[in-house]
């Protein structure tokens, strides 16, 4: 079974493609007095397709546990709020975010919720059990009027403080010496989550695998007991990271946008400046036409170089990516930039997305 795994850093903006986020960094770092830092809103398909016949999905929590998972520890952070609302809390986030608008005027998914919870398959719920009965998931998707059901099949937090030896350590060590010393605690909320999603049509799991979103914390104090006390926000933090294990964990299976970092040359005089201020007021059509413009009348390779690649990210702006591709191609004959070539490269990915991308949106 495969494994996804996602780990977000407080402070940190979350990126779903490595390879976009190292292509707008060397452009970010590419970037002169001669260019402007731009965003554009892109649109990424889901890392799991589900069948276009599927319009509407049910999400049920069978992640109830009927034994206990152990005694909790409050020197390990670990929290006693109840395991159904953290799992429901969960729910509650992939169903919000499903039902988000993208990428058209209607969601992917018109996502409902259960009226019901089961208990999970693994006593514990610690990992997957048997799956679902068919007749059970046929008879909740008949009852719902929906093409598939998407289980949570277990769910389990932790919370705990990292280093806590360390800690004490540094707490004795500065009642001890008398002195006045900031000590640093650090915490981490962990949520592992087990999702299926059944199609009844086929009798078949679509999907099966584990997810896992974990957040760090860090509070610092000359106080080490006030650090703890603050660092320790049991219920909120395990809340937080429950709900937001269901928001990332929609980001696999609908499509959705992203802003992501792109560069455009500046204009210091004529059409090109007219042409930069057409796309900060965002008339990526006028700009378009004025940067093609400069393209065809100016003599100057390295003009004709920078209105190609500005005519490049007007055309992906409005949606043409053939089109910006011959722009960027042109850009980098006409310059030989480097920043050419690496926009190229978004470019080229983009298009291999775009079939996967029109199977996922298509209505």
């Amino acid at each position: 079974m495969m494994t996804s795994q996602l780990v977000f850093f407080l402070g940190q903006s979350y990126r779903r493609s490595s390879l976009y986020l190292v292509l707008g960094s060397i452009l970010f770092l590419a970037s002169c007095a001669g260019t402007r830092d731009m965003q554009v809103s892109v649109l990424r398909p889901a890392k799991i397709t589900i069948p276009t016949s599927i319009r509407k999905i049910s999400m049920l929590n069978r992640s109830i546990p009927t034994s206990a998972t152990g005694i909790e520890s409050s020197l390990s952070g670990e929290t006693t709020v109840r395991d159904k609302e953290l799992s429901e809390d969960c729910l509650r986030g992939l169903t919000e975010t499903l039902n988000l608008r993208a990428g058209s005027e209607t969601p992917r998914f018109d996502a409902v919720r259960c009226g019901h919870t089961l208990n999970a398959a693994d006593g514990k719920s610690l990992g997957f059990g048997v799956p679902l009965d068919w007749k059970i998931v046929d008879s909740i998707c008949t009852a719902q009027n929906v093409q598939a059901l998407l289980v949570l099949e277990y769910f389990d937090t932790d919370y705990s403080i990292l280093n806590p030896g360390a800690t004490a350590q540094a707490a004795v060590g500065a009642v001890l010496n008398g002195t006045t010393t900031t000590v640093e605690v650090r915490g981490t909320a962990t949520a592992d989550a087990g999702f299926r999603v059944y199609d009844p049509s086929q009798q078949k799991i679509l999907y099966e695998d584990r997810f896992q979103f974990k957040k760090y914390w860090t509070q610092r104090s000359a106080n080490p007991v006030e650090a703890l006390a603050k660092l320790i926000k049991r219920n909120d933090a395990l809340l937080n990271v429950s709900y937001n294990t269901g928001v990332e964990f929609a980001y696999n299976i609908v499509p959705l946008y992203f802003w992501e970092d792109r560069l455009m040359y500046k204009g210091k005089k004529g059409n090109m400046e007219r042409g930069e201020r057409q796309a900060l007021a965002k008339d990526w059509e006028a700009a378009l036409k004025t940067w093609s413009e400069v393209f065809e009348t100016s003599y100057k390779s390295k003009i004709r170089s920078k209105a190609a690649f500005n005519a490049a990210l007007a055309c992906e702006v409005l949606g043409d990516l053939p089109g910006a591709q011959k722009w960027v191609q042109q850009a980098y004959i006409e310059g030989g930039k480097k920043q050419a070539l690496w926009y190229s490269d978004i470019i080229d990915a983009r298009i291999r997305e775009q079939s996967k991308l029109d199977e996922q949106m298509a209505q």
